[in-house]
């Protein structure tokens, strides 16, 4: 499915707060992949489809994840919405036909990361992360960073993401930790 056509599935199908939010994700990605001399085409597209399931509420989520057999852990069942960028993946290779590993890595990987992240991955992550509504301690600091240094951007997300979370008391998703914890190893490599 072309960029344009993927557009206008999705301005019918998710919220218009959500379709906005996707519009301004992909603005970001953009610049981040000029910046970082980064194909855009792909870059945009995993961006524009990143939120592609969230017309799902989280109970729907859920169930969608159990349908298609996914496994899911305590944290994902306490909290659906971490299910929403697997479940992207899924509607973005099953109802948008999207094949490239890259693009569809890159949406899987866009909430909290993975231990393996590519460069794609990385700018829709952060792209994600720095929207221009985002509002979170410690995003000015993941901003400053976002178009000089995308692994220290990156982490310094990650990790306002793992502070922010603790904070309400909850616990973190083992697959932040490991995306952040990854990260700093390479930097110390």
């Amino acid at each position: 499915m072309k960029h344009t056509q993927a557009l206008k599935k999705l301005q019918t199908i998710l919220p218009s707060d959500r379709f906005a939010h996707s519009l301004r994700v992909v603005k970001i990605a953009k610049a981040l992949a000029l910046n970082y001399n980064i194909e855009g085409d792909k870059v945009a597209l995993a961006a524009l489809l990143h939120d592609c399931s969230r017309f799902l509420s989280p109970a729907e989520m859920l169930k969608k994840a159990n349908s298609l057999g996914f496994i899911i852990d305590e944290v994902e069942r306490d909290e659906p919405r971490l299910l929403h960028a697997e479940l992207s993946a899924y509607f973005a290779q099953n109802d948008y036909g999207i094949e490239d590993p890259e693009i569809l890595s890159a949406i899987r990987s866009h909430t909290v990361g993975n231990t393996k992240m590519s460069m794609t991955d990385k700018i829709v992550y952060l792209a994600d992360h720095i929207e221009d509504e985002r509002d979170y301690v410690g995003l000015e600091k993941v901003k400053s960073l976002a178009f000089k240094n995308i692994d220290l951007a990156v982490i310094e997300s990650l990790n306002s993401m793992i502070q922010f979370i603790k904070s309400l008391g909850k616990p973190v998703f083992h697959k932040t930790i490991a995306s952040r914890d990854n990260l700093l190893g390479q930097l110390n490599d």
